[in-house]
């Protein structure tokens, strides 16, 4: 490895254990106030749904397409701004909406794990697969369950969750690259 690569794949890991720690910070952060993040999840969700509705307009009205197409994308866009605001104005009401999508979302995976680890009974990792799916669907269940109390921590804990275990991913990875350029370095 050159001298230049070697500084590159340094300086990268240098970032990436920064990312790390920052996601260990945030996942920490969401895990001991999980309303709070599941309250900025959906302010955020409200964010990106009005940068989508301008987007729709632009598109909609730089176009050159038929006027029908820029009447579609105009109400489409309308919609959207009315959502997303509504959204940032609601952020609870939204978590309460949120959470309970995401309740569907983790019973339809765990029966997509459910059935694929029958399917492929017997083969590598179908016990692991079936166990996270029966996991993924009990959660679900618990979560849809006590909607709408579930949204005051649901969706900040999950969130909490993932960053803190991406962080810890990106804390090892960079360890990993910075082990790998100091013995080729030598």
């Amino acid at each position: 490895m050159g001298t230049d690569s070697l500084n590159a794949a340094k300086q990268s890991s240098t970032a990436l254990m920064w990312a790390g720690i920052l996601g260990i910070i945030v996942g920490i952060i969401a895990i001991a106030v999980p309303a709070v993040a599941s309250v900025s999840v959906a302010i955020l969700v409200g964010i990106l749904v009005i940068i989508t509705a301008l987007a729709w307009l632009m598109a909609a009205f730089q176009s050159s397409a038929t006027a029908g197409w820029k009447i579609t994308g105009g109400i489409l866009a309308l919609l959207l701004l009315i959502g997303g605001f509504w959204i940032l104005f609601n952020p609870i009401e939204a978590t309460i909406g949120l959470t309970a999508v995401i309740a569907v979302v983790f019973i339809v995976m765990g029966v997509v794990r459910l059935g694929t680890a029958i399917t492929h009974r017997g083969g590598e990792g179908a016990a692991l697969i079936g166990f996270g799916g029966v996991l993924a669907i009990i959660i679900g269940v618990l979560i849809a369950s006590s909607v709408p109390s579930s949204a005051a921590w649901a969706i900040g804990l999950l969130v909490g969750i993932q960053f803190l275990f991406d962080g810890i991913g990106l804390v090892f990875l960079a360890s990993s690259i910075k082990g790998a350029v100091q013995a080729s370095g030598k």
